[in-house]
């Protein structure tokens, strides 16, 4: 079965990776409709993130945003083919702007590394390529859920130069030592840690458990940090952004440091909110680490940050 499975997957990779960029967006717009109809968990999920992040807006606009996002998020299943299949040169040829890379040199130039900050907003995928062309760059990997698929994702994401490391104490030992060597590493800093690695802070206004890594990384080897993501633009290209972070992010004080991270992020992500992955459970572990019910309209009692 799991033989099937990986054929028929990789099948529509392929198929996928040579479509038409308009058959893509056609598709993903389908796909982000009947997502919508059918109420499943995806649609659940994305409605409830955007009611705790934006309380203040009318439903209607919610509802038009939740519709944008599903449509987005199908449209970054369907780019997996070209991201992980076609060759780099053309993947480099789509991204036909790129804005604040002085940003990024700058944070390399201070000689002590740079730590790149890739939320899940837009085409993320493509931002490893684009850096490990120009900079030497190492990355966390972990094994991803349908197995079969690894060894295709390790070599997309490493066929120009990026270096994959293993999650845990392996890892964050080669993480230092690339930035110890004035190289930089890239962290994916929106995922939800484990309670044990992450501390609470604020994440567009609600009490968040955010992973320690990134800033941890930035304090004990003194590199500088930027935020980059990948927009999509019309026509199937695409604008490379690298972002300031803010400034408090190097301030010895964890809590601090952490809600500096997640107000970096949230610069990011309301440049192009409907290209954000509001499908993932973000909020799923509350103050107290209680869990919260994605699927009820009950209020799970919300401590948003005034």
């Amino acid at each position: 079965m799991k033989a099937v499975v990986k054929m028929l997957g990789l099948i529509l990779l392929y198929v996928t990776a040579v479509l038409p960029h308009p058959v893509l967006r056609s598709v993903a717009r389908a796909s982000g409709w009947l997502i919508w109809l059918h109420n499943g968990r995806f649609r659940q999920i994305t409605v409830r993130n955007l009611e705790i992040c934006f309380p203040e807006m009318s439903e209607d606009a919610r509802t038009c945003l939740a519709r944008q996002s599903l449509r987005e998020f199908s449209l970054s299943v369907l780019e997996l083919g070209r991201t992980w299949l076609r060759a780099p040169e053309y993947l480099l040829r789509r991204v036909t702007s790129v804005v604040g890379e002085d940003n990024l040199r700058a944070a390399v130039a201070g000689g002590n590394g740079a730590v790149i900050l890739l939320p899940h907003l837009g085409n993320w995928e493509l931002v490893n390529p684009f850096l490990a062309k120009r900079y030497p760059i190492t990355s966390l990997y972990r094994e991803p859920k349908l197995t079969m698929f690894g060894n295709l994702i390790r070599h997309a994401r490493q066929r120009t130069g990026a270096v994959l490391v293993p999650t845990g104490t392996t890892g964050i030992r080669a993480l230092l030592k690339a930035l110890r060597s004035g190289q930089s590493v890239l962290i994916l800093p929106d995922q939800v840690p484990r309670p044990p690695l992450g501390m609470f802070a604020p994440f567009f206004g609600e009490p968040t458990l955010t992973m320690t890594l990134a800033t941890n990384l930035i304090h004990r080897t003194h590199a500088k940090a930027v935020c980059a993501y990948c927009k999509r633009l019309p026509g199937g290209q695409y604008e490379l952004v690298f972002r300031a972070v803010d400034e408090k992010i190097y301030d010895r004080d964890s809590t601090t440091a952490l809600a500096a991270l997640n107000r970096s992020i949230e610069h990011c992500v309301l440049e192009c909110r409907e290209q954000y992955q509001w499908e993932y459970k973000r909020y799923k572990i509350m103050p107290g680490l209680k869990r919260r019910n994605y699927y009820s309209a009950v209020n799970d009692n919300s401590s948003r940050v005034k």
